[in-house]
């Protein structure tokens, strides 16, 4: 891999094609640069205290020249600080941004080794030492022959200027009496230089020997092992990128596979006169093997789906997609449930090399009369509500599909009553598990079902959802999680929809589909009043508040059974998760200014409807109204 990195510079050149691979070596350099604001700081604070020890002469310099330190080194420290004021913008993620930040603590470094030379070693390794932080071998290079050149630069001119060092000298100046002693003038360092040279103690030639080289040395030394460290790094960095990008692929692939078997579900739920269906299915991962579908076979009959594959993940997914593709084939008039399943079953036997099953439950429904007449291919019974009560519906198991050559089914027969209810779903609600892993149930499921009257599919799959959250907790999901509801009416509705899109100039179009449904339907004339107002409530916040006034698509179904004097209104949306419901409030109680945004007018609607569920099913928010009249 030798230099086969591509340098921050080179990157930066090429900043319009730059892939999420590159980001990371721009996150990183703008990371270093931050971290080198700090540094520069720390550095011009250094600057600082030594300028104070010259100022009251603790060092000492050539007199002529301690006006010049006094200058440079508070003009440095400013130079040091002022990275500081760009560490919250953009100016870190620039590419000349670490030139500007290396140049000024060489600045600070060289004056320190000019006019403080008895410590100079340490200061230069430290700047190669940052240089490779930047995980560019160019600048570290660069940085490591400017040190070796300025060090040795100075170096001589600190033996003329700066405080005086008996190393370069050869072990000081003996005075008369036999101390120790300095030179403070630079014609006395020149003199005693001479004098030196004369006496066979050639300093200029001693110093780069003895003083330069092994410091060159232990610096170059340096710089080896911090490239290496770097390259190590650089390596580790560079690996993690390239398997992150893999993940970040593969995850991108999955989310396109979620997207293509998400659509192939059925994506409306359906509130008709006759029948109300809702479906919705949680995976597991990001791909799953359960499935549900519903078709209208003909004007009186729909089949009704529901099915768990055997496994998780891609294979499930597959061999999911096919059993629908499958079902949605051979689910034609004239056929009964295990017809259609024995089709099934020898379509995804072929070729199950794999070994692959799936569970499946049948029904089709006589929207005229009531009678199902279902078969079930090894899964879960259904339940069953009349009348509010619900219990397991009694099948027989058959088995499960895709196993054998042939289906082993058999048609089976009930007759549903206006009001009553199958509700179908897979072992992810029998199974979750809790922390403990303990099984939520069948016992646990029939209790949520019997535990009240619901307002609708849609009542009843929050509770059922939220019953499954109350008792798992934290342990994460183990299983697809799928729920199939379905609601026989009977032909005693009048049914109307509509879609609208979501802007406040069609406010008044949607409220007059409203009104002419209550006129129609003979509404007494107080609720046909109210029922505007139930309707701009609603359909403003959907728009100001979910589409954010973007636009979007609102589905309003209204329904009226004559015979019960039940009015039902459900309005579908895709905004973003928001439930109107949930907002509490009181006109009663508080001064005006704690009221929430949205409450007075909720309050309203709660008041005038007699029933209000919300949930989220499918990528949508449904809101579902009932107001029954005496």
């Amino acid at each position: 891999m030798k230099e086969s990195y591509l340098p921050l510079s080179i990157m930066a050149k090429e900043k319009p094609k730059k892939t999420e691979y590159q980001q990371a070596y721009y996150d990183n350099e703008a990371d270093a640069n931050k971290a080198m604001s700090f540094v520069n700081a720390a550095a011009g604070i250094l600057a600082i205290v030594i300028w104070i020890l010259y100022l009251t002469r603790v060092f000492t310099i050539v007199d002529q020249f301690l006006p010049a330190v006094l200058i440079l080194f508070p003009c440095a420290a400013v130079l040091m600080f002022a990275p500081m004021f760009f560490i919250k913008t953009s100016a870190l993620r620039r590419p000349g941004y670490k030139y500007f930040i290396l140049f000024s603590l060489l600045s600070v470094i060289i004056a320190l080794n000019i006019f403080l030379p008895k410590h100079s070693l340490l200061f230069w390794p430290f700047a190669i030492l940052i240089a490779n932080h930047y995980y560019n071998p160019t600048i570290g290079r660069v940085i490591y022959g400017v040190s070796l050149v300025a060090m040795l630069i100075c170096m001589y001119l600190g033996m003329f200027f700066g405080e005086f060092d008996e190393n370069l000298f050869g072990g000081g100046v003996v005075m008369p009496d036999g101390s120790i002693g300095t030179v403070e003038t630079l014609q006395e360092r020149l003199d005693l230089l001479a004098n030196l040279a004369a006496n066979g103690n050639n300093r200029y030639v001693k110093v780069l020997v003895y003083y330069y080289f092994p410091r060159a040395a232990i610096v170059s030394l340096f710089f080896m092992v911090s490239n290496l460290l770097n390259k190590r790094t650089y390596r580790l960095l560079d690996d993690e990128i390239k398997i992150h990008d893999e993940r970040e692929k593969a995850k991108t692939e999955l989310s396109v596979a979620k997207d293509i078997q998400m659509n192939t579900l059925p994506e409306e739920m359906v509130s008709s006169r006759d029948v109300e269906i809702i479906g919705e299915l949680k995976a597991a991962k990001e791909v799953g093997g359960d499935l549900y579908d519903y078709v209208e076979i003909d004007e009186h009959h729909v089949a009704i789906l529901i099915g768990d594959v055997s496994g998780k993940g891609v294979p499930a997914a597959m061999f999911m997609m096919k059993t629908i593709t499958s079902f949605r084939d051979f689910a034609t008039a004239g056929k009964t449930p295990a017809e259609i399943l024995t089709q099934i079953n020898a379509s995804i036997n072929k070729g199950n090399k794999a070994g692959m099953f799936v569970t499946c439950f049948l029904a089709i429904l006589d929207k005229r009369n009531g009678e199902v007449v279902y078969a079930n291919g090894g899964h879960n019974p259904p339940a069953i509500g009349r009348q509010g009560h619900y219990e397991f519906l009694k099948t027989q198991p058959g088995l499960l599909l895709g196993c054998f050559p042939q289906a082993m089914v058999k048609d089976e027969k009930i007759t549903l009553k206006p009001g009553d209810s199958l509700i179908l779903y897979t072992d992810g609600i029998t199974e979750a598990r809790d922390i403990h892993g303990g099984f939520f149930g069948e016992k646990r499921l029939l209790e949520v079902l019997n535990r009240r009257p619901y307002n609708g599919a849609i009542d009843l799959h929050h509770a059922i959802k939220e019953a499954i959250a109350d008792y798992v907790g934290e342990a994460p999901q183990s299983d697809d999680i799928t729920l199939l509801s379905v609601k026989y009416r009977g032909e005693r509705y009048i049914c109307k929809e509509q879609h609208f899109d979501a802007k406040k100039e069609n406010t008044l179009e949607m409220l007059s589909f409203l009104n002419d449904f209550a006129v129609d339907c003979a509404f007494p004339k107080d609720f046909t009043n109210q029922l505007s107002i139930v309707g701009d409530e609603l359909f403003s916040n959907i728009i100001h508040h979910g589409y954010e006034d973007q636009g979007g698509d609102i589905e309003v179904r209204l329904l009226y059974n004559e015979e019960d004097k039940e009015f039902v209104l459900t309005i579908e949306d895709e905004a973003k998760p928001f439930n109107q419901f949930s907002v509490e409030n009181s006109p009663f109680t508080g001064e005006e200014k704690e009221l929430k945004i949205g409450g007075l007018g909720l309050i309203l609607v709660k008041k005038i409807m007699d029933e209000c569920s919300y949930d989220r099913l499918n990528g949508k928010n449904s809101l579902v109204l009932k107001k029954h009249f005496e």
